[in-house]
């Protein structure tokens, strides 16, 4: 289980994240606090909010097809909530199945996974993007910073 160094201070951001499946609920804390520092750490104002749902690859899977045109599972989506939003940012969509693979090849656990993902999720609804040359590098090592420092090991 990761562990923050501190508890979270009170913060003063929405965060809400949610799991599908009562195996996800135990990655809710920290997926938030992994949020919590990344909202902080990107200067995003206060009030401002975000909704995480942890699924699974066939929940992921439909949302994928239905607004991305690919039936296929994929690991992360985040959708945009637009300007008249009230502070909230968007929503990001985490498939829990994909990250367990993918923290299994990288060699850490699903939870660290799991919160990488939301962390780029978010970054995608802050304006990061990843598909210019060069960029998904320079947005992979921002999400590397944030976990770590929500997540020091």
């Amino acid at each position: 289980m990761l562990t923050p160094p501190d508890p979270p201070s009170p913060t003063t951001y929405s965060v809400g994240v949610n799991a599908t499946t009562a195996e996800y609920e135990p990655l809710v804390p920290s997926v938030r606090r992994a949020l919590e520092v990344a909202l902080s750490r990107e200067a995003v104002p206060a009030g401002s909010g975000v909704a995480v749902l942890l699924v699974t690859d066939d929940e992921i899977a439909a949302h994928h097809a239905r607004y991305l045109n690919s039936s296929e599972p994929t690991d992360v989506i985040s959708w945009p909530s637009g300007e008249d939003a009230g502070g909230h940012l968007g929503d990001v969509m985490v498939s829990c199945e994909r990250a367990a693979a993918q923290a299994a090849a990288l060699g850490h656990s699903t939870e660290r996974e799991v919160c990488v993902l939301a962390v780029h999720g978010l970054l995608h609804l802050l304006g990061w993007d990843d598909l210019a040359p060069g960029a998904q590098e320079v947005m992979q090592a921002r999400v590397d910073a944030l976990v770590a420092e929500a997540f020091p090991q």
